[in-house]
């Protein structure tokens, strides 16, 4: 799978975890419903529900399920010099964290539904048999078959409802343990998937922890890099300062000695002049 599949992969597998989020928080709320309802047509109605959403979330946790185990064997077959390795097995550890999280929140929700359901067994347990013990409770709670109490407690109406209440729940109860235990199931199979990768995974996070290393290490030498180039930009400066000053004296120095040597010029040519004249004058008397 190319990297660009395999990003749009894990994308459409998160979306579909957060799509299992969204059913988990309408089954919570359903159940809230149930255990609330007064009428048993409404009741129904919910539980209907209830089951369709039921339903279609297993269906898709045993699809993200495969799907995420898919990408940790295709990873597993990648070549440790891969460049895209770290970025794969990091996105996959992601995803498998994110599904047990849900599996963990949906396991919680029905552990509780499943202990509110047995209250409300046992109270109408007790309507349809006042004089049951704790044990013929407890019987009754993890097995509602073969109990002949029933052939002689349903005196009353109100023994008779609350017998079907307890008959009804004592089905809602038997789904939701299937439900609790096809979660550990799934929890389990991923937890062992983790597991046969845990050498690639310390793999992944020496690599991780060699790129930060790398990274912080070429950050100080950037650092010092550019402590290095200021300084050696103000060096330039100085000297270009220096030598500029220098070459302005020179200039003054240079412009201060033109009007001393023009005056020595000026002085000059008469004097020559003078001589000449003088030596003119003595040559005739010499003949």
């Amino acid at each position: 799978m190319s990297t660009q599949g395999f990003l749009e992969e894990t994308k459409s597998i998160e979306d579909s975890i957060s799509t299992i989020q969204q059913n988990i928080d309408r089954i919570q709320e359903l159940q809230t419903h149930i255990l609330g309802s007064t009428s048993s047509m409404q009741e129904d109605a919910l539980n209907k529900e209830r089951s369709i959403l039921m339903g279609n979330t297993k269906d898709l946790l045993f699809q993200i399920k495969d799907r995420i185990k898919k990408i940790g064997y295709e990873n597993a077959q990648l070549p440790k010099t891969d460049s895209s390795i770290v970025v794969r097995k990091q996105r996959h550890l992601h995803l498998h964290d994110k599904f047990n999280r849900v599996l963990d929140e949906y396991r919680r929700i029905e552990d509780i539904y499943m202990k509110l359901q047995k209250d409300r067994i046992i109270r109408q347990y007790k309507i349809v048999n006042p004089a049951a013990t704790q044990e013929e409770i407890d019987n009754y709670v993890s097995d509602s078959s073969n109990q002949p109490v029933f052939q002689h407690a349903v005196r009353t109406g109100e023994a008779r409802t609350a017998l079907a209440e307890v008959q009804k729940r004592h089905g809602d109860i038997k789904e939701i343990e299937n439900t609790i235990s096809e979660l550990v199931g799934l929890f389990t199979e991923m937890q062992l998937q983790v597991e046969e990768q845990d050498p690639v995974l310390d793999h992944i996070e020496e690599s991780v922890d060699g790129v930060t290393v790398k990274l912080e290490q070429a950050s100080k030498d950037i650092e010092e890099a550019n402590k290095s180039a200021l300084g050696s930009r103000k060096k330039k400066w100085i000297l270009f300062g220096v030598i500029f000053v220098v070459i302005l004296i020179i200039i003054a120095i240079i412009i201060a000695q033109i009007p001393k040597q023009a005056n020595t010029t000026t002085t000059t040519v008469p004097a020559t002049n003078i001589v000449t004249v003088t030596r003119n004058n003595t040559s005739p008397s010499g003949t």
